[in-house]
């Protein structure tokens, strides 16, 4: 273990090698977001403490905003003399820190992990926790893909750790990853050059002890002794993960422009079916600096529009003049003045010859002789078509809201006998 030394005079915001990462923070990380840090003592938990902390001190962010909790397992006999010198850590930081102990007699890894977890969630509900952040970092990246290679898992379990994502084990927060862009080496590196003090967990230097132990220990340095150098076989992993997850990010927002009703005033639509249940945070963010939506964006405001396309399936949200809308497994994205799909146009044209008429700047096609004499114009409140209303009758035939008032319809009273939609 490293004896502690002045590292509150430390900086590394300044330094070129962490400019990714605090750029990443700068994203998620607002004066009322809340951090939990587990920390277990070793190298990456308590550089990723350090540099939580310094991000915090740097950009002058509430210290009550940042939780710290270890979780002593009790498996081994160094883990008294752990816990005491993270304990005088982090008191001499003057930050808190929460420890936990492990009551449970069968100390298997699944039952230490289900109670780790829970410990998590307790503090996390306590504390109302907006993310938690963990200290996965690139090796452990490369270890859980090679891990799910061999139990034979496709393109989501090889891209398994992400910077943002849910965990399935804890609820109503997500989990961040800031160190998946460096190795276990390198992170051990950056705790002699400013002096952050860690313990050695004795039993990852065991191949026979896991299966991510023996692909550590035995299957990397054969990669990197067939690689022209060292750093060459990590370089290229991290490569891989960015372009996979770049190629994506690009799929999921590849955004279609439709067609727009003169009426709406709208800058811009757009339409992209997703599968929701892979929208990341981050992907959020990304499509927000897209469509340059991302200022002012608060936390609250990235939280409430990851749950809406999480959970639901049909409704809306307004977001710095941009309405994002769920219809049918599809997303719009029109940007509008508030409520523009509301109002009700009142216009109208009588049908004095068949075929092409110019509709209000849009084209329509009448070839029906029993529509001459008749009105074209737009819906109104009271309209019915067969004998539903014609409210029911567009959320019959999945057409969104935003355009059901902009239809240019066939009337005779009420009663709609033709619709010319899209």
């Amino acid at each position: 273990m490293k004896s502690i030394k002045n590292i509150k005079d430390l900086s590394i915001t300044d330094r070129a090698e962490f400019y990714g990462v605090f750029e990443q923070l700068s994203n998620y990380i607002c004066p009322e977001t809340k951090i939990l840090i587990a920390v277990s003592g070793w190298a990456d938990s308590m550089f990723l403490s350090f540099l939580i902390y310094s991000f915090f001190a740097k950009n002058n962010l509430d210290f009550n905003n940042l939780f710290f909790i270890h979780c002593n397992h009790k498996t081994r006999k160094e883990t008294e003399q752990e816990q005491k010198f993270i304990e005088d850590f982090f008191d001499w930081l003057n930050l808190n820190i929460v420890i936990f102990y492990s009551g449970n007699e069968k100390k298997t890894e699944n039952t230490l992990r289900n109670w780790r977890y829970s410990e998590f969630q307790k503090v996390i509900d306590k504390n109302k926790i907006d993310y938690i952040f963990t200290w996965h970092n690139l090796t452990d990246r490369i270890e859980s893909s090679f891990m799910n290679i061999f139990r034979g898992s496709g393109l989501n379990g090889f891209l398994s750790m992400k910077f943002i994502d849910k965990s399935p084990l804890l609820q109503n927060v997500q989990t961040v990853r800031p160190l998946l862009s460096f190795t276990k080496i390198q992170i051990e590196e950056f705790c002699s050059k400013f002096n952050v003090p860690f313990f050695v967990d004795q039993t990852n230097l065991d191949s026979s002890t896991s299966l991510r132990n023996k692909i550590r220990l035995e299957l990397f340095p054969q990669f990197e002794k067939l690689s022209n150098t060292k750093e060459s076989f990590y370089q290229s992993m991290l490569n891989i993960y960015s372009e996979l997850e770049n190629l994506e990010n690009l799929d999921l927002w590849n955004l279609l422009e439709i067609k727009k009703s003169y009426y709406w005033n709208s800058d811009y639509a757009f339409l992209r079916d997703i599968p929701t249940p892979k929208i990341s945070q981050s992907t959020i963010l990304q499509l927000l600096k897209k469509l340059n939506l991302s200022s002012n964006i608060t936390e609250k405001t990235l939280n409430d529009l990851y749950d809406f396309f999480q959970n639901s399936k049909q409704g809306y949200k307004y977001v710095n003049g941009t309405y994002f809308f769920l219809s049918h497994s599809k997303i719009y994205i029109i940007k509008a003045k508030k409520d523009f799909w509301e109002k009700y146009i009142e216009k109208s044209i009588i049908i004095d010859r068949l075929w092409e008429l110019e509709v209000w700047k849009e084209t329509v096609f009448v070839d029906n002789p029993d529509y001459l004499w008749l009105e074209i114009r737009y819906p109104k409140s009271g309209d019915k078509l067969w004998s539903k209303s014609w409210t029911k009758y567009c959320i019959n035939k999945k057409i969104p809201v935003f355009w059901r008032n902009f239809i240019p319809v066939v009337v005779s009273s009420n009663n709609v006998l033709k619709y010319f939609y899209l």
